[in-house]
């Protein structure tokens, strides 16, 4: 395995989403300001600072300081609640310069990407990427989704909306706005907004077994049930999606 400096991360032994990374970071130019959303134990500041040495590195988190955070002079720390717009706001008033680079790997809840999808953008600059992982948690089958009531628009279902939409060279008309705002986490404002500020989306979803389990760090897996042999399902339906947007 090609030593990417995230091997305690599921971003790379789960969800294998490193290489997809990569590839797209390298269209990212003079990446100076970098903000991530969840630092949990810190794997991604680390890898950051790695990949990015010279760039200033904002970690935010409902968290205080951990002491397995990494430290270094251009990392500064920021509390933020994804479940309340103005402490997001406040958290890019904090930062104030636009951001090359966006990572949001917080909750996960879909209620939450949408608040930091919906802030982001305007913080971030032209070319700039923003990742929004564990999209899956708006897929119908997600627990997460379904806790929330399921049968309404979700962060998933929007860039997947919007990304056809781009594929196909076609419009986000009115008509297509109301539906979509209907049952929904965005209103109508707010998808219109989205979509004139995106140039572009991938999606990308694991179609292989990740590298060890999350659960218990075991690779003895049950090929024929695609299960761990702690009980993990290994290939859900809804797991391992990710999204890598680009500003206009």
């Amino acid at each position: 395995m090609k030593e990417t400096g995230l091997t305690g991360s599921d971003k790379q032994f789960w969800h294998r989403f490193v290489p997809f990374y990569e590839a797209a970071l390298q269209q990212l130019d003079n990446c100076e300001r970098i903000l991530e959303f969840g630092v949990f134990k810190g794997e991604s500041i680390r890898w950051l600072l790695s990949k990015y040495p010279g760039a200033k590195i904002f970690g935010s988190d409902i968290l205080d300081l951990q002491p397995q955070w990494p430290i270094a002079d251009n990392v500064r720390y920021l509390h933020v609640d994804q479940g309340i717009q103005r402490s997001i706001q406040q958290l890019f008033d904090d930062i104030g310069a636009p951001l090359d680079l966006i990572i949001e790997d917080g909750s996960h809840l879909p209620e939450h990407q949408k608040n930091c999808l919906i802030k982001s953008f305007d913080h971030l600059r032209p070319g700039g990427i923003y990742i929004l992982e564990d999209i899956h948690t708006s897929h119908p089958s997600h627990p997460y989704y379904q806790k929330s009531g399921s049968k309404y628009i979700g962060p998933l279902h929007l860039l997947l909306c919007f990304e056809h939409l781009m594929a196909n060279n076609k419009p986000l008309d009115d008509e297509l706005v109301k539906t979509l705002s209907a049952k929904s986490l965005f209103a109508a404002t707010e998808i219109k907004n989205l979509f004139d500020k995106i140039a572009g989306i991938q999606i990308f979803k694991r179609a292989s077994l990740p590298h060890k389990c999350y659960a218990c760090g075991s690779t003895d897996f049950d090929y024929h049930k695609l299960k761990c042999t702690c009980g993990v399902d290994i290939y859900g339906e809804a797991d391992s999606m990710t999204a890598i947007i680009t500003s206009n």
